[in-house]
């Protein structure tokens, strides 16, 4: 039997938002198979701009930060029915929770990595006192250079004699 791209649609929307209903529910109302609801979630979802997944591990991290946020903005007593609705566990929550703290604590440096940065800085320090010494030198000569041209102007060079 061949279904309209509309009646494929509004079956989709149905199973993602199914709520804590049962995909057998939503298949028996609305009349196919479990695979025929599955295979047009894969061909729809992306298309029509729904969630292919609603599987805690599959969210991304705009969608993970939304739930956490919202679980911990309702009152205590109303956390249970969220987690049910949005098909999550607590679990999941403090996983996210821990994360977005990792993510946001400042790195720590090892003992090794500071030791490796201060050697680093030594040696930046000494290739630069090197590079103004040889910039000192360079100028000497440029000077003395010009002195002698000048001077072989003035008295004339020594090959002239």
């Amino acid at each position: 039997m061949r279904y309209s791209t509309e009646f494929k649609k509004s079956a989709v929307q149905k199973y993602l938002s199914r709520g804590t209903r049962s995909v057998n529910e939503i298949i028996q109302e609305i009349g196919i198979s479990s695979p025929t609801i599955y295979l047009w979630r894969d061909e729809l979802a992306n298309v029509i701009g729904m969630k292919k997944s609603t599987t805690p591990q599959n969210r991304s991290a705009q969608e993970k930060f939304k739930s956490l946020t919202e679980y911990y903005a309702l009152p205590t007593e109303e956390r249970g029915e969220y987690l049910r609705r949005s098909g999550l566990h607590e679990d999941n929550i403090n996983e996210w929770r821990m994360q977005i703290e990792n993510a946001l604590e400042p790195q720590k440096s090892t003992r090794e990595e500071r030791q490796a940065l201060f050697v680093e800085q030594k040696k930046i320090k000494n290739l630069e006192k090197e590079i103004r010494r040889k910039d000192k030198a360079l100028a000497e000569v440029s000077a003395l250079l010009i002195l002698k041209k000048k001077a072989d102007l003035l008295w004339g060079s020594e090959e002239d004699e």
